[in-house]
């Protein structure tokens, strides 16, 4: 091959990174949207986990009552930056349960209110996350 075979040959090819870089570019840009809301999705049901265990260590403290479980769960959330959706108590009302119950407290936040791209994975729109947490009510004897 001659030398002016080769440079046209490389001029040819300068129009091919550019496509090639287009064809590849929406490929890499949904996996990186898929980690970061992956990683949103487990850090969120994390926080649900631990909110609920702080819960349920307030409510079974004696004395204790559904306002300050629900204050103590809000207050975890908030450092978060998650606003819950739906809250359970198992007894409904706390302040009945007696020594050696167990007690359930349940939070609960939608998909749609966390997704950092909304739309990006429509199969779970809608889909509800829950964080649970079960302890026996202390007291004396």
């Amino acid at each position: 091959m001659n030398v002016s075979t080769v440079t046209r040959f490389k001029k040819r090819e300068k129009g091919s990174a550019v496509v090639e870089f287009a064809v590849v570019l929406p490929i890499l840009l949904a996996f990186l949207f898929g980690i970061l809301e992956f990683g949103r999705v487990m850090m969120v049901c994390h926080t649900l986990n631990n909110a609920a265990r702080v819960g349920a260590r307030i409510a079974v403290l004696p004395g204790a009552d559904n306002s300050t479980v629900l204050n103590a769960i809000n207050s975890e959330l908030n450092g978060s930056g998650l606003t819950m959706d739906d809250i359970q108590f198992s007894p409904s009302n706390i302040a009945d349960a007696d020594r050696d119950d167990p007690i359930t407290v349940s939070v609960k936040i939608n998909y749609d209110s966390i997704g950092f791209v909304t739309g990006f994975f429509p199969m779970l729109n809608g889909m509800q996350f829950e964080g649970t947490a079960v302890m026996c009510k202390e007291g004396f004897i």
